[in-house]
């Protein structure tokens, strides 16, 4: 079974034990969990509360590549503050900013570019919503641009996360 599938079953797994659903709200606590898409994409996210409606996420990202003389290994670091409407409900609009750094280093072999390590930095903006399946899991979706600093650029793009909160 494909490592995403699996973590998704034990989301859900998870979330329909008994007593999942307690007295908390939607959104209290721990957030833990990843992107299920864009597929490919090796992102973990942690997310919490800071109040009503500020939240505070970290994104951790890591992926490695290994065949035939070539190698990759990409490793990312962000935090974000998210401001969030709707609080308690099932529903809830965000909007936020986030910073982070990536490093990306690769070997192809001299007939195909040989090495280069790569590090950037970027700040960028999001628009989404959160969707709670319960009160301890939700799926995110979101829209997003990036300035990227070390190879100057703009990076627009959008994910769908999923979250279960302890």
């Amino acid at each position: 079974m494909h490592s995403r599938a699996l973590f998704v079953w034990v989301l859900i797994g998870l979330a329909a034990a008994p007593g999942a659903v307690s007295a908390q709200e939607y959104g209290d606590g721990l957030g833990i969990g990843g992107v299920l898409l864009p597929s490919g994409s090796t992102l973990l996210l942690g997310k919490t509360r800071l109040g009503n409606e500020l939240g505070l996420e970290i994104e951790v990202a890591f992926a490695s590549m290994s065949n035939d003389n070539r190698s990759s290994t990409d490793l990312g670091l962000g935090v974000g503050v998210l401001k969030h409407w709707n609080q308690g409900n099932e529903v809830q609009p965000y909007v936020g900013g986030r910073m982070g750094i990536a490093h990306s280093s690769s070997d192809m072999g001299e007939q195909f570019g040989g090495e280069s390590d790569e590090t950037s930095f970027y700040v960028g903006a999001a628009l989404g919503a959160e969707y709670f399946v319960t009160k301890k899991l939700s799926l995110e979706g979101e829209a997003g641009v990036r300035i990227i600093f070390g190879s100057l650029g703009i990076e627009t793009g959008t994910r769908l996360g999923a979250l279960l909160y302890l």
